[in-house]
């Protein structure tokens, strides 16, 4: 073997060893959630906080044709 060849892989052996030898869970973070529309999840330096908006109710909703839209006519 050339040593171009040997550099190759002992750099590929150095990758894969340094890929195994990390650890995989430490990255995953773990989630709560705070109330119904809030998650909270940590890791081991930080921390994420997701919401979103409540549902919105419109109540009734007759369509367009319902109290003209908005528009009038007088006469």
């Amino acid at each position: 073997m050339t040593n171009s060849v040997r550099c190759v892989a002992a750099a590929a052996a150095a990758i894969c060893m340094a890929l195994l030898a990390a650890p995989i869970s430490a990255a995953a973070p773990q989630c709560t959630n705070v109330s119904p529309n809030t998650t909270q999840c940590q890791t081991n330096g930080s921390t994420q906080i997701v919401t979103s908006p409540p549902a919105m109710n419109y109540g009734p909703w007759y369509g367009w044709g319902f109290g003209l839209g908005g528009i009038s006519i007088g006469w």
